[in-house]
């Protein structure tokens, strides 16, 4: 009779559970989608070009794309560009072992603001920046990881809804990302000061739009990196 009565409490206690799973599933939609015609215009032009085995990669969304890279840095190693405008974190998963296998020497990674826009809980951008960091140490063990922080805005010259309230949530999300980087014994790279108006927002002369970087900011960006010495 104990045996039938626990039964009974086990299978309500697990029918409670998982109708209460369904609700929150129900209620936290998240919106994992990346594949758009520029995504894959940008793919398709990757994979046209010629493999460049240990070139310092830098990998993002794009803030990365606009930056003239091989200029910018011009040393020794070839020198690519792997951002994609409006990329999020899922959209780099995606990608990111046609990156490893031309095994980079190192990958300056940018990535989540896109995750902000679109609201995606703090927990699901950094679960995929974990997944990224396992991916490098499991599939091109050599190259080094350099994880970037997430740039702040200018919400004063962004007309979108969706871009309200999100430096706050650039400077929790940094926070966390940093976190991640410390547990994982990852350099983590805080460019987020380098850009900061005395409001805290993007300062209006590095940006065109309140998101996207004049071309003098990737040159300040480049100079922190060397003269931080991470190239």
């Amino acid at each position: 009779m104990r045996q039938v009565i626990g039964f009974k409490f086990l299978t309500t206690g697990l029918l409670a559970f998982c109708l209460a799973y369904a609700a929150f599933a129900q209620e936290v939609k998240i919106d994992s989608n990346y594949i758009n015609s520029h995504y894959t215009e940008r793919m398709d032009f990757f994979h046209a070009l010629p493999v460049q085995k240990h070139a310092i990669v830098f990998l993002g969304n794009s803030i990365t794309e606009h930056g003239e890279w091989p200029e910018l840095v011009a040393g020794k190693k070839p020198v690519i560009n792997r951002g994609i405008g409006g990329d999020n974190t899922f959209g780099l998963r995606a990608r990111l072992n046609e990156v490893l296998a031309d095994e980079p020497s190192k990958i300056f990674l940018l990535i989540g603001i896109n995750d902000l826009f679109r609201k995606l809980p703090y927990e699901v951008t950094v679960s995929n920046y974990k997944r990224i960091i396992s991916a490098v140490r499991t599939k091109s063990p050599k190259t080094k990881l350099y994880i970037q922080s997430v740039l702040p805005i200018n919400e004063d010259m962004l007309k979108q809804p969706y871009a309200a309230g999100r430096n706050a949530m650039v400077l929790e999300l940094n926070k966390r990302i940093e976190a991640l980087a410390t547990t994982e014994k990852i350099p983590f790279i805080n460019l987020h000061p380098l850009f900061l108006d005395a409001e805290g927002k993007l300062k209006r002369e590095l940006t065109l739009d309140g998101v996207h970087l004049k071309p003098k900011a990737y040159v300040t960006w480049i100079e922190y990196l060397k003269s931080s010495h991470y190239l």
